[in-house]
Order: C-alpha cells, then structure tokens, then sequence
C-alpha cells in the first residue's frame, strides 16, 4: 500500500484503504460530482488538481478561523466549544454544555459538528447531520436569517436524506441551541424553533423497536450463553424482565444489583430520583447465575471484566440478530430497546393499572407509560370492555 504526501493534505490508513483530506477544513477529497474518493495513485493529476481547486475555494471565502460573528457556526462553537485541532485557538465549552452527560453531548454532536475530518485517534469522521444535509456552509447561516421557515426546510432536508426521526430530532437540537443563543446574547426576539412541529412517522415504515416473542428471546438467550457471552445474557434478561434501556444496562454500578432487588438511578434521568424494584425470579436466577469477576466495575461487564460501550452491546446484539435471522429463528431488526417494549406489553396485557406499570418502568409520565402499550393486545381490552356493557344491561332487564 503507498500514501502519497502532498502538501495541505492528510491522509489516513485504515483496513487496507487510504483516505485523504484538506488539513485545513478536515474536508475529504472527492469527485465533486460523483463524491467518490479520488484515488491519487490512479490518478495523481485529478487528485492534485481537485485539491489545487478546493485550495483556490478557500482563497475566495472567510476561513473557518475567521467564521463571519454570528454565524449558525460561531453559536454551535460559543455552545460546545472548539477543540483547536484545525489550527485555531482552543475554545472551553460552555457550562450548559459540560452539564450535559456524555452521552448526551454524543447525541447532540451528531446533528451538530461542524464538518468531517480526523479525530485524536487519527479516524475519520464525517460531519453532523445538519452539514451534510444542507448545503451552505454553517459559518455562512446568519443566526438573523433563521427563521421559522427556514426551520421548516432544513427539518425537510434532513428528513429526505436521513428519515423523518432524524429531521424531528435535529429541531429538537436546534430548539436547545438557539435557548442557549438567547439566554447569553448571541440571538434576538423568539426561539425560531420553537414552535416547528414534528413530521409523522410514515404509515408503512416498520416499528423502530419491535417486541420480541417469548421464542425469539429465549432463543437470543441461548445462543448468548453457547457462545460464552455471559454479559449479553446479563443485558437481554435486564432489557426484558427489568426494561433496562441500553444506557442502564451498561453504565449501572455492581452494587445496583442487591440481591433480590435492583435498587438504582437511571442513567439519563433528568431529576434522579433512586428506583427500587423487586427482580422477577427469572431475572434473579440469571444474574446469580452470571456473576461478573470480583471487583468489576459495572454490573454488565464482557469476558475481560471490562464495561460495555452502548454502541458496543448494540453490536453484539445485532450481530446475534443477524446470525440467528439468517438461520430463520428469529426476525430481522430485532434490537435490545425492543426488549424494553417486550416488557411494557407484557404489563399492558396483565391488565396492571397504569401506576404500577410506570413504576416498574422508572416512568415518569403517563405519556411516557403510553409509548410502551403500543403491542399491548387491545382486542382482548375491548372484549372486556363489551363484557362490561352486557353485564350492566343483563342487570337491566332484571
């Protein structure tokens, strides 16, 4: 494998493939038409002269460095900071946002970052959301042009490329910004975003989180333990008789665990407030029977004694899923969150009122609680219903 080197540009190596990018911006040099990469040891001359041509587009527009005041751009930085890698002074975020939990500031970072480029560790990254849905530069948005409208079009953008959650999820984002834009001076007059409402979910897209059946998941439970992974089976019977969401699941402490109940705070609760809850004895005979080595530092841990990232469980997970899909034995799209709706349906249809299923589900909100009836089985609610209007009029006529 040969790196060229050429000036202005970094390259880097991953899996056998060479990327290559402006050092200045982080952009990845591409096709301008096609957006494929343009390999320079098949074709040195067109790599030097789309790099010669991206150069010449700097000449002619304000470097991010020196990104115009007040600029969609220069509030994402006042917000989140700048880290300095492009050659521009460190700026400290700010403290709303080192408020935010990590993962959090993860999310958050996925709509928001400015533009693709190198990490620390030297990998690639792509922009936000918003950067690569819309085409004008961030640095070149002014924040007195954002309007409801505009709004509106850039939820669109997203919307078509990405899908409809991701368009709603980006004006959820923006909603937040542009609070901190106000609160501190930087943005007038109201919140452009604050009344944009959501787009629906599309009628014939699947369910995001679909309920396992009972099969499915003692399938996914054996093939976990035959293949010795005994922190994916700690994570399945807590997603399904615990309802742990994938946050809980990896980042909650050994001691959550206190035999027989699961006492603990939700990892992204927003007032923490401590849940104690009797395990189910199906759930307490896996987790006696799983016990992570001595001294581990959470209560879902690998092989190693070492914690599970949230991307990393997904992945597990999903690699479970898709080997088992194939054989025929479970469905496609299977994720641990729906495990989570396994449980809220399996509450919905005991016919246990509503306070109870909320508290078992560390909800707070009656909203909340309905998300999770949504594969409860309303047949049987309405047959008890009919079997409650023949009741009273059978009292009638006598």
């Amino acid at each position: 494998m040969t790196t060229i080197r050429i000036p202005g540009v970094k390259s880097y190596a991953s899996k056998g493939e060479t990327y290559y990018y402006l050092r200045r911006t982080g952009e990845r040099v591409v096709d301008p038409d096609t957006q494929q990469p343009i390999d320079p040891a098949c074709d040195l001359a067109a790599f030097v002269a789309r790099v010669d041509q991206m150069k010449a587009a700097l000449a002619g527009l304000p470097a991010v460095a020196s990104a115009k005041a007040g600029t969609l751009l220069t509030l994402i930085e006042a917000w989140r900071g700048h880290d300095g890698l492009d050659g521009r002074p460190k700026r400290d975020p700010s403290l709303e946002w080192t408020q935010l939990k990590p993962a959090t500031q993860k999310s958050y970072e996925r709509v928001i970052q400015p533009a693709g480029g190198i990490d620390r560790k030297g990998n690639p990254f792509p922009g936000g959301y918003l950067q690569r849905a819309i085409k004008p530069r961030l640095g070149a948005i002014a924040l007195v042009d954002l309007d409801r409208p505009m709004i509106v079009r850039i939820r669109d953008k997203v919307a078509k490329k990405f899908g409809f959650w991701t368009g709603n999820y980006v004006v959820t984002v923006l909603r937040i910004l542009f609070k901190f834009g106000l609160l501190h001076g930087h943005m007038e007059g109201e919140n452009p975003a604050e009344d944009v409402p959501e787009l629906k979910r599309p009628a014939d897209m699947p369910v995001q989180h679909p309920s396992w059946t009972d099969p499915e998941f003692e399938t996914m439970l054996a093939d976990a333990r035959r293949r010795g992974w005994t922190g994916v089976v700690r994570a399945l019977a807590l997603g399904r008789f615990a309802g742990w969401p994938m946050g809980d699941v990896v980042n909650q402490p050994l001691h959550a665990w206190q035999d027989p109940r699961l006492v603990y705070v939700r990892h992204k609760a927003q007032m923490p407030k401590v849940n104690s809850v009797k395990a189910p004895e199906r759930l307490a005979e896996i987790l006696r029977a799983t016990a992570p080595p001595a001294g581990a530092p959470r209560l879902v841990v690998n092989q190693a004694g070492e914690p599970y990232t949230e991307d990393g469980m997904r992945t597990m997970v999903w690699r479970l899923c898709t080997e088992l899909a194939k054989a025929g034995k479970v469905r496609r799209g299977l994720n641990i969150h729906g495990l989570r709706h396994s449980l809220g349906k399996e509450l919905y249809d005991l016919d246990l009122e509503r306070d109870a299923r909320k508290a078992m589900m560390a909800h707070v909100t009656d909203e909340a609680s309905m998300v999770y009836e949504r594969d409860g089985d309303r047949s049987r609610k309405a047959d008890v219903a009919v079997l409650a209007v023949d009741l009273k009029h059978r009292r009638k006529k006598t």
